[in-house]
Parts: C-alpha cells; sequence; structure tokens
C-alpha cells in the first residue's frame, strides 16, 4: 500500500507544479508521510485512515502559516518603495558602522525596522533620523541635525 500512496504524493507534487495551491501541496506531503506509515504498519489500514486527515490537516495549517510569514514579508517590503527622505524616531542606540552592535531599531510607519548610520555617528534613541536609502530590511540613516532640509 505504500507504493500507492508514494505514488499519489509525487502526482499531487507533479499537479502542485503546475499550478501552486496549498490544498495540493498538503494533500502531496500527507501522502509522501503516510506512505512512510504505512511501510512501517504494514497491513494495518485503519493507522492510514487515521494518519491521512491528521497529516492533512497539520501540512495545510503550517503551510498556511508560510505563507501568510511570506505574504506579509511582501508587503512589508513593498511598502517602503517611498520611504527615502522620510523621518523616523530612533528606538534603540544606533551605533558606529563599523562596530559588532552598529545596528539600531527605528520606528518607521509604526513597524520596527533594523537601522545604521550612514556617516559613521552613534544616534541614540528618541531622537529623530531621515531614511537615506535600504538594503533589503536594513534602512540607511543619518541624524536629522545633519540632514539637509
Amino acid at each position: 500500500m505504500y507504493f500507492f500512496w508514494t505514488l499519489l504524493g509525487i502526482i499531487f507534487l507533479f499537479m502542485e507544479i503546475k499550478k501552486s495551491n496549498p490544498v495540493k501541496l498538503s494533500m502531496a506531503a500527507s501522502f509522501l508521510f503516510l506512505a512512510i506509515v504505512a511501510y512501517k504498519f504494514e497491513n494495518v489500514f485503519y493507522i492510514e485512515l487515521i494518519a491521512l486527515p491528521v497529516f492533512f490537516i497539520v501540512f495545510y495549517c503550517l503551510i498556511n502559516i508560510i505563507l501568510k510569514r511570506e505574504k506579509n514579508e511582501l508587503e512589508k517590503m513593498n511598502s517602503l518603495s517611498d520611504c527615502e527622505g522620510k523621518i523616523a524616531n530612533v528606538k534603540k542606540d544606533i551605533g558606529k558602522t563599523l562596530s559588532i552592535d552598529g545596528i539600531g531599531y527605528i520606528e518607521y510607519q509604526n513597524k520596527l525596522w533594523q537601522a545604521k548610520s550612514i556617516d559613521d555617528r552613534e544616534i541614540k534613541a528618541g531622537s529623530k533620523v531621515e531614511i537615506v536609502s535600504r538594503e533589503n530590511l536594513i534602512m540607511n540613516v543619518k541624524a536629522v541635525s545633519y540632514a539637509k532640509k
């Protein structure tokens, strides 16, 4: 029976490649794990009947959590398209760029972002900074007192 479950898992994986769907991916993973269960507990069919819905629910929940996290990260990245030149508050001290603890945190759009100083100056929490650019999710900032208005 494990051969049947393996074959079904592979078929669902190929269907997933053609068009992405969390249900198909959950089914593929469930069938592949069910093949392992069927191999270990040969000729005990009721265990397979119990394991299939359990595997499906677990994988479906995990896949949805991962997809939601990726969607949030994508939204976070897209919200940064016009951040350059904006003012933010420093929440955790930003150290000198070359120091070990050079990365600090700023609050921009009610979210915390990692930040580093572009002019190698320490910036204390509570200060205002101007966002100059970004590298992925790290903001390059400079203190407002040094920014050109």
